[in-house]
């Protein structure tokens, strides 16, 4: 078994949802058979999407500093519970020498497992996401196609929602707008959804939509529990 280290405080409540999700699915019958992990809640990381828009400061240093001090602590793997924070992911890898699981690799897998014959994929994410084109640059080659919201919906419904939870307000609060950035979506013909930013599946689950919705927090969580699970001498 893997001692896992977690990047979090991205925010904060995203990293809990993400915690929550990896001690459920872990087939655990008792304390001893869950899994060690290493928690590092930074949230003085700067803001990811600000670093990206507006050229304010970047996460990197940061993001690379977090990883070090959880490779230092004797983590075998880092997962990070921050979509927006895998721009800078390539950096952080070439800073360790322990594997970094990429979330937006592991939605890729699950929309191809689950959802093979749907090409029109819609994101709920950052503008930071949006405008580095991660989901377009892992998903376009494989044939499908990325649907985003139009600019209103999404800095009055999507943007305002994750930076509503970020600023302390129930997720449940911020449900409704959420829910009408899926509805343009859907739309816009989406066959399926992403909830590709860390806050969102606190507010919406695949129950509340139309379309099946991938929550990113629980693939990552299912990839953390897969890949911590196998003999070292495996990887």
């Amino acid at each position: 078994m893997k001692t896992i280290g977690v990047i979090g405080g991205m925010g904060p409540k995203a990293t809990i949802d993400f915690l929550n999700k990896v001690i459920s699915l872990t087939p655990a019958k008792k304390d001893q058979e869950h899994l060690n992990m290493i928690v590092y809640m930074n949230p003085q990381i700067p803001d990811r999407t600000e670093a990206i828009l507006k050229n304010e400061e970047s996460p990197a240093k940061a993001l690379v500093e977090s990883a070090k001090l959880l490779k230092d602590a004797g983590v075998h793997f880092i997962v990070i519970p921050c979509v927006t924070a895998h721009f800078w992911l390539e950096e952080i890898k070439n800073s360790i020498n322990i594997p970094i699981l990429n979330l937006i690799e592991i939605a890729l897998e699950k929309i191809k497992k689950q959802a093979k014959n749907y090409k029109k994929i819609g994101i709920l994410t950052t503008n930071g996401v949006i405008q580095s084109r991660l989901f377009e640059n892992a998903f376009e080659t494989e044939g499908y196609e990325i649907l985003v919201p139009e600019e209103r919906i999404q800095t009055d419904y999507i943007m305002k929602g994750i930076y509503d939870i970020k600023m302390g307000k129930e997720p449940a609060s911020v449900k409704s707008l959420f829910l009408h950035a899926c509805k343009h979506l859907i739309e816009k013909k989406a066959q399926i959804i992403i909830a590709a930013c860390t806050e969102i599946p606190l507010s919406i689950t695949d129950t509340d939509t139309q379309v099946s919705l991938i929550d990113v927090n629980e693939v990552l969580a299912e990839e953390t529990v897969r890949f911590a699970s196998y003999n070292q001498s495996n990887t």
